[in-house]
């Protein structure tokens, strides 16, 4: 790898390379003390450079996207009538934002993983509502049929969905069970002559779900399985003129509100027996790749999102004036300026190398998506709070914008996997490995990995995830870089202790101690973001020179030092007394439960 300029103020390591068979994750190698750092190092180039004529067509549809607002819609109105308008569908039909993902053969853009992601990011800085609904119809609906489907449903259903003159849904929520793919309660019964199956069960909150033409969607199937039978999921493909489907009705929300979600009922729903997505029994795999590849699509809108709340901030504080001042002169308000902005420094990057790690498909990228999801759908909650807290009372009431941005952006800690649950599959992957070498350990992590699978679609661990990697970073950093890396190393090494205390302190229990698992999901995130910081600064660094790269610096340095201390004060609580904290957490919760809410009396009146 080469530096910047003539090489000065730049340090190297020898490198060795990890096995040809081997598909490792930098995440999940961090729990083991292993710096998987060819899988970031050099940071992927634009896609300027990687795809001249892809970036051409992603530049087209960015300046249509910009466009629109004004012309094509008006945001305030769709979250008013809690509707789109069939000529803003059509409108996008023919500008090709409804094929992103569906290949070219079938009249689709075909776009790259990174393409997609880039489209959708200035997508959901126009409207939160419209980037919805794009991403279930291509990121979801249309997504499963590219992945799954045979050759004649690809034929039958991809140029219509490209077109947009059909829209695409993904039916896997319901009422009892949420997005548990596994144990969902709608069955599927193959008629005795086996031309038809018949669905029985009731899907929520299901996107497009009022208006879509094909819809993918989930239920039980009974196969044989070693000699038994058994239940297993099953992907079917449904259209609402089958015998039996109904729109029950759709809900309204907090926020996104020009999209519509619905809730489905199927009763006695006839699908032929050529309609099943993908092979009988095999639904789960069905949901965990679609899923999967719908975390790096959010966390592009909220990046997108972040960066763009950032623009109406600075531009508000600086025009505002309070006590004979700029909100923007106030160290306050600068404040919130640097951290939003080296913040979304570390989700730009992070989403840029998630997209590249998901075009290669050399590694395992599931715990890599799910550290960005977690840190850029709550950065993009952090920036719209903000923004509020800016703007005041103008923040608050309409006609101006901010309170519908504070609303839209809530629901992207729930989508793709709530952040809780995230952290628990990050936390519980990755001690896997360190992990193995004690069989009740290994036995007790088996089943919460088993009901997180949706989230992550990693089922084994993977003990040999230090072959090819070391403790260091083995890669050749610029001199101004050179800290930020050498406390990246030591925090590597500190999650690995902490990680086989844990498990060596709590042994069985580990699985079921989520605040333990949730302090050890945020030391990784934080490293992640730490570490692909570093690697884009680098990159830029040898692109255009030191010096030309200040701002740039300054960003991963503010990244480096407050995730650096987010992570040491999780540290110290899982290394000291925090053990004594958490069990007083416990009991006042007890007393919470015991009264069903809050149980001491009035300080002002005991009635």
């Amino acid at each position: 790898m080469r530096g910047a300029g003539d090489g000065r103020g730049l340090v190297s390591h020898s490198r060795y390379q990890p096995m040809a068979d081997q598909k490792p994750s930098l995440v999940r190698g961090m729990f083991t003390g292993a710096i998987h750092d060819e899988l970031l190092f050099p940071y992927p180039a634009t896609l300027d450079d990687r795809d001249p004529a892809e970036a051409r067509v992603v530049s087209r549809l960015l300046r249509e996207i910009r466009r629109m607002p004004g012309e094509l819609f008006d945001s305030a109105e769709l979250d008013e009538s809690e509707t789109i308008p069939e000529p803003v569908i059509r409108a996008f039909g023919e500008l090709g934002l409804l094929g992103l993902t569906i290949p070219r053969e079938y009249g689709g853009l075909g776009l790259s993983a990174t393409a997609y992601a880039r489209v959708f990011a200035t997508l959901s800085t126009v409207d939160a509502s419209l980037a919805v609904l794009v991403g279930v119809h291509c990121g979801l609906g249309s997504k499963a049929i590219v992945l799954f489907g045979t050759p004649e449903q690809k034929t039958r259903y991809l140029p219509q969905l490209a077109r947009g003159s059909v829209l695409a849904a993904y039916a896997l929520t319901e009422p009892d069970v949420g997005s548990d793919a596994q144990n969902v309660k709608a069955t599927a019964t193959l008629a005795d002559d086996g031309t038809h199956w018949v669905l029985e069960g009731r899907k929520i909150w299901i996107g497009n779900g009022h208006c879509a033409g094909v819809i993918a969607t989930f239920a039980q199937t009974t196969i044989e399985r070693r000699g038994e039978r058994t239940t297993r999921p099953t992907a079917f493909l449904v259209r609402p003129d089958m015998p039996g489907f109904r729109v029950v009705g759709t809900v309204r929300k907090l926020g996104i509100r020009g999209s519509t979600q619905a809730e489905l009922s199927y009763e006695h729903l006839v699908v032929p027996s050529d309609h099943v997505l993908g092979h009988v029994g095999k639904g789960f795999g069905v949901a965990v790749h679609v899923l999967n590849a719908g975390r790096l699509t959010l966390a592009a809108g909220c990046t997108g999102g972040s960066k763009a709340l950032l623009d109406h901030m600075t531009r508000y504080a600086k025009q505002r004036v309070q006590f004979g001042h700029s909100l923007a002169d106030y160290e306050i308000t600068q404040r919130k300026f640097a951290q939003l902005a080296a913040d979304a420094y570390a989700a730009d990057s992070m989403t840029g190398a998630l997209a590249a790690l998901v075009d290669r498909a050399d590694s395992d990228s599931a715990l890599e998506a799910a550290c960005t999801k977690v840190f850029t759908s709550e950065l993009l909650w952090r920036a719209a709070d903000e923004m509020v807290q800016v703007a005041g009372g103008r923040g608050f009431v309409k006609p101006y914008p901010y309170e519908r941005h504070l609303r839209d952006a809530r629901i992207n800690r729930i989508f793709e996997g709530a952040n809780e649950i995230l952290r628990l599959f990050i936390a519980l992957n990755g001690i896997q490995g360190p992990a193995a070498h004690l069989r009740e350990v290994g036995t007790a992590l088996r089943r919460p990995l088993r009901n997180l699978g949706l989230v992550s679609g990693f089922m084994t661990a993977r003990v040999a995830s230090r072959l090819g990697a070391t403790s260091r970073v083995e890669a050749v950093v610029h001199e101004r870089l050179a800290e930020h890396v050498r406390y990246f190393e030591k925090h590597v090494a500190e999650l690995k202790a902490e990680t086989e205390r844990a498990v060596i302190k709590h042994r069985r229990a580990i699985a079921e101690r989520q605040l333990v698992l949730e302090r050890l999901a945020d030391m990784a995130i934080d490293l992640y973001a730490t570490v692909v910081t570093i690697a884009r600064t680098q990159r830029l660094i040898e692109s255009r020179g030191a010096a030309a790269c200040e701002r740039e610096i300054d960003l991963c340095d503010l990244l480096c030092v407050t995730a650096g201390r987010r992570f040491r004060s999780n540290r110290v609580a899982l290394s000291g007394r925090e053990d004594q904290v958490d069990h007083t957490r416990q009991r006042i919760a007890g007393a919470v439960r015991a009264a069903d809410g809050y149980f001491v009396d009035d300080a002002i009146l005991d009635e």
